[in-house]
């Protein structure tokens, strides 16, 4: 499953706002030094993982080492959906 939501991810930042260039993006990559996430674009992430996999984000797991790489978010879903039971 982490294979899927990290190319999830990595399409929502790419097509959101990369303008679909994906070019130099690996699942590594420092979206914070890239440009590709701020206040505002990490507020509207924070939504679609929480729609896309019915997730809740508590305040603890807010914070700019979680949404630092897309292994870094990946990581953070695969917890909060082993610790959610199914159904949502």
């Amino acid at each position: 499953m982490s294979t899927q939501v990290a190319a999830a991810i990595r399409t929502y930042v790419v097509d959101t706002w990369l303008s679909g260039d994906g070019r130099g993006l690996t699942d590594d990559t420092d979206l914070q030094e890239a440009g590709a996430l701020d206040s505002l674009s990490a507020l509207a992430l924070m939504s679609f993982l929480e729609e896309t996999y019915k997730i809740q984000l508590e305040p603890t797991d807010i914070h700019a080492e979680a949404f630092r790489t897309v292994n870094a978010i990946t990581a953070l879903v695969a917890r909060k959906t082993a610790s959610t039971p199914h159904g949502g």
